[in-house]
C-alpha cells in the first residue's frame, strides 16, 4: 500500500484520497481511481461511497492526483463526486473480494 496518510485540511479527518493499494489486497475488496476534469486531476472535493440503498457509508477527500481509494464490503456501490462549481457526478461500481475495483471519473 502507498499513500500520504496525512488528514485532509478541509475538516474531513479522513487521509487526503484515501490510502492508495497498488497489490495484495488479500481478502479486502478494494475501490479506486481518479477524478479529472478535461484531463487534468480534480484537487478539490469529496468522494462519498453510498451503498445499494443510496446511504452515505463513507467519505474521502479528492487526493494530491485527484486519487480516491476506498476498503468496501463486496457488492453494489455508488461514488459520487462533489466539487466546487455545484459538480455532482455519480458512478456504480462493484466491488470484489480480492480485486482492486479500479474507476477513472471526468466531471
Amino acid at each position: 500500500m502507498t499513500g500520504t496518510g496525512q488528514a485532509s485540511a478541509g475538516g474531513c479527518g479522513a487521509s487526503a484520497g484515501g490510502i492508495r493499494v497498488t497489490e495484495g489486497v488479500g481478502n479486502q475488496a478494494v475501490v479506486q481511481g481518479h477524478v479529472t476534469s478535461a484531463g487534468s486531476p480534480v484537487l478539490t472535493g469529496y468522494a462519498r461511497l453510498l451503498n445499494a440503498d443510496g446511504e452515505f457509508v463513507a467519505e474521502v477527500p479528492l487526493g494530491e492526483d485527484g486519487g480516491v481509494t476506498f476498503y468496501a464490503a463486496p457488492g453494489s456501490w455508488t461514488l459520487r463526486v462533489l466539487a466546487p462549481g455545484g459538480v455532482r457526478v455519480e458512478r456504480s461500481v462493484t466491488a470484489d473480494i480480492g480485486k482492486i475495483t479500479e474507476l477513472e471519473v471526468a466531471v
